[in-house]
């Protein structure tokens, strides 16, 4: 018997031998030429590992036919495959096993994307690249139900098609012995254990960012998986899945529709968490990176194609164009681990264009995501238990950005208004890089092995240089979070005349040298963001690198150097370390620099390591990385950077007027023999001492608030708490 089948994309016909009879035999067969000492493995190793894998190349090798069948009916393969790895151990002595035959490697245009899946791949055995989004719990599943008659005990099995009902028997089924009772007319009791249980696990997953159009959202799919598979993945992982797809009908008002939802029954996983493996890079194109990165002028060069849509801003691109080189994360003997990716802060006026970098570095990024701190997502920024209505009402664990941005780069606009589970999240997310769940009978740990560039607005609508408060706490971030930051930068719009000037003027040209949207749509004028060689230039001529050829030269660096610092530059950074400890003075409550500090400017020293693609960090790399080191602290703070100042958003004067306060009041309370000081004379005696009554009354004010003092509802005295 045969039939007729389509193969892949090209729309090719093949005729396919379908000896549906012989399909086990020919499974023992092949089991047994190509898969004894897998078979004898699994035998020693049961229960621990309960499959074999498969490479479909093998079978192709072994009878293309018998290959191509499986392609056709994956279903029949499956089961036949399962009662031959069965037969075949019982014949070699090994006993009673339940193992699976797991197929992976299909052919290449067995591959589809989400979004391209359509009806006449139902029942086709497909490979789907993308990227988990939800898993829900492991449970058990009956897909044959045995149920007892309470009538006469007959017992009668149901084989059960979907995990939305438990059908049972519409009778007593008297061919079989039973009493030829009607459902209504009896009771059916589940029998447990002669039913057919196994472990099921519902896996949402969604379309690879590369694999998107822009402003298109991404496609997602349910999948169930079995046995073995389940517990598998954890959201944010990239996978190959290969299966066959399903469709279900869509429910409303009670009733099934004509219309139906498709779903994957996962038959294997492949695992595709090596960084950055999705980008594919030629020979030729390795020469051309080598011999951009030997070029003096590399990090010039860069810099400039950072953005350059957007004027000026040049220490803010090279910060960014060293975090998307990043460092080298690194396990320690102890167990512990060091990051290597680079996280900054942009603190911004309105109208800085910090949007539009945030945009274009997740565009710039292998596995960039751009996303909001307001985002509407039940996973926001880290991740979520929710109930999901398409597990069959199972909770669910459900990623956010990071760690669907995982090996990647984070971009987070309004970084300030982020609801409170992320807030509380993002400090392991950020420092750990994972996150840890436990939820709803979930637990899990969560990789978030990303660089977070985020951005935020101050809270008055904008920053106010001349204040009592830092830059840092006039916005809605709390210090502990600012503090996981390796770069800070503060921009605010002020106006400058010769510089408005060139801005307008860049603006205006940018915009006189973009092409229509409507005539790209049109096909009338090429997209002059799809460059076809590695450099162009920009509005003022001078040279830049394509997005695409900065990518891969980004991926290209990631996945193969792994620079080490020489003694020279370790000592270059240690000497910096050391003699800016010193300038925080006999003050301390003064602070210049933390060792978490020195972490940060040894991976920007690795970053700049990287974009030469040298294995050594020399004594350039490290100058480059405190060069920008200086700078942004000097734009912070000034010439006395106070980390204490970042750790608790205030500045050293009002610190130091807290404590005058602090000490007066416990003063007053040691004199007073009451246990409280009367606050009258907390005030007098302050202004004797220089600070005005009306600024003694807002601190105090604020330190009540903030749980420094106590003040007692309806008493004018006040106790240190």
């Amino acid at each position: 018997m045969f039939r007729r089948r389509r193969f892949g994309k090209s729309g090719g016909v093949a005729m396919i031998p379908m000896h549906e009879a012989d399909l086990q035999t020919r499974w023992e067969s092949l089991l047994r030429d190509l898969f004894n000492e897998a078979l004898h493995n699994l035998a020693v190793e049961w229960p621990d590992t309960q499959s074999v894998e498969v490479s479909y190349r093998d079978l192709e090798r072994w009878d293309l036919d018998f290959a191509q069948s499986l392609l056709v009916q994956p279903e029949l393969h499956i089961e036949a495959s399962k009662q031959a790895v069965k037969q075949v151990l019982v014949d070699e002595g090994h006993g009673a096993m339940d193992p699976f035959i797991r197929i992976v490697h299909l052919p290449s245009d067995q591959t589809r994307a989400i979004s391209h899946l359509r009806a006449e791949d139902l029942g086709q055995m497909l490979s789907i690249d993308a990227v988990t989004t939800k898993i829900s719990g492991v449970r058990p599943r009956i897909y044959i139900a045995t149920f007892r008659c309470s009538s006469c005990g007959h017992l009668s099995t149901v084989h059960q098609p979907n995990e939305q009902e438990l059908i049972q028997p519409m009778l007593c089924d008297p061919i079989d012995g039973g009493c030829d009772r009607k459902a209504r007319e009896t009771r059916f009791t589940l029998v447990e254990r002669d039913s057919s249980l196994i472990n099921t696990q519902f896996i949402e997953l969604q379309e690879l960012p590369e694999q998107m159009r822009g402003g298109i959202q991404p496609e997602r799919i349910m999948c169930i998986a079995e046995q073995d598979l389940c517990g598998q993945l954890n959201p944010g992982d990239r996978v190959k899945a290969n299966g066959s797809l399903f469709i279900r009908s869509q429910r409303k008002g009670g009733k099934d529709t004509p219309v139906f939802d498709i779903f994957l029954r996962i038959h294997s996983l492949e695992r595709q968490n090596v960084p950055l493996e999705e980008v594919v890079i030629t020979e030729e194109e390795v020469r051309e990176i080598k011999d951009i990165a030997r070029r003096k002028d590399i990090y010039q060069v860069l810099t400039r194609s950072i953005a350059p849509s957007i004027y000026g801003m040049a220490h803010v691109k090279q910060s960014l164009m060293l975090q998307l080189f990043g460092g080298v994360s690194r396990k320690n003997d102890d167990g512990t681990r060091s990051r290597g990716d680079i996280h900054i802060l942009l603190m911004g006026d309105p109208g800085v264009a910090k949007s539009q970098l945030l945009s274009y570095m997740a565009q710039l990024s292998p596995r960039g995501r751009f996303t909001s701190g307001m985002s509407a997502s039940a996973a926001g920024l880290t991740a979520a238990a929710v109930q999901d209505a398409n597990a069959d009402g199972r909770w669910t664990l459900e990623a956010g950005a990071l760690v669907l941005a995982d090996l990647g780069l984070a971009a987070i606009d309004e970084f300030d208004k982020m609801n409170d589970g992320d807030r509380s999240s993002m400090h392991e997310a950020m420092e750990q890089q994972r996150i840890s769940i436990a939820k709803a009978g979930i637990n899990a740990s969560l990789q978030t092995r990303c660089a977070v560039l985020a951005a935020a607005n101050p809270k008055a609508g904008r920053f106010q240089p001349i204040s009592d408060k830092p830059f840092t706490a006039q916005t809605n971030l709390t210090p502990p979070l600012i503090s996981r930051f390796d770069v800070i930068w503060v921009l605010t719009d002020v106006a400058r005349t010769e510089r408005d000037t060139a801005i307008a003027a860049h603006i205006l040209s940018t915009r006189a040298s973009g092409t229509s949207e409507t005539l790209i749509a049109e096909g009338t004028a090429l997209d002059p963001s799809r460059g076809v060689s590695q450099a162009t230039s920009n509005q003022d001529g001078e040279e830049i690198l394509e997005t695409n050829f900065v990518k891969k030269y980004v991926a290209y660096a990631k996945r193969n150097i792994q620079p080490e610092p020489t003694k020279e530059a370790s000592e270059m950074l240690v000497a910096y370390y050391v003699e800016t400890r010193q300038q925080g003075g006999t003050d301390p409550d003064s602070i210049a620099i933390t060792a978490r500090a020195i972490e940060g400017i040894s991976r920007l020293a690795e970053a700049s390591a990287r974009i030469r693609l040298s294995d050594t960090v020399e004594v350039e790399d490290a100058e480059r990385a405190l060069t920008l080191t200086r700078f942004w602290r000097m734009e912070l703070m000034g010439d006395n950077f106070d980390v204490t100042t970042l750790q608790t958003g205030k500045k050293g004067t009002a610190r130091s007027k807290e404590r005058r306060i602090l000490d007066t009041v416990r003063d007053l309370t040691a004199s007073s023999n009451q246990g409280h000081a009367d606050l009258n004379e907390v005030l007098n005696e302050l202004d004797r001492n220089g600070l005005s009554r009306s600024e003694a009354e807002d601190l105090i004010e604020r330190m009540v608030t903030g749980g420094a003092l106590l003040r007692p509802r309806g008493y004018d005295t006040l106790m240190v708490a």
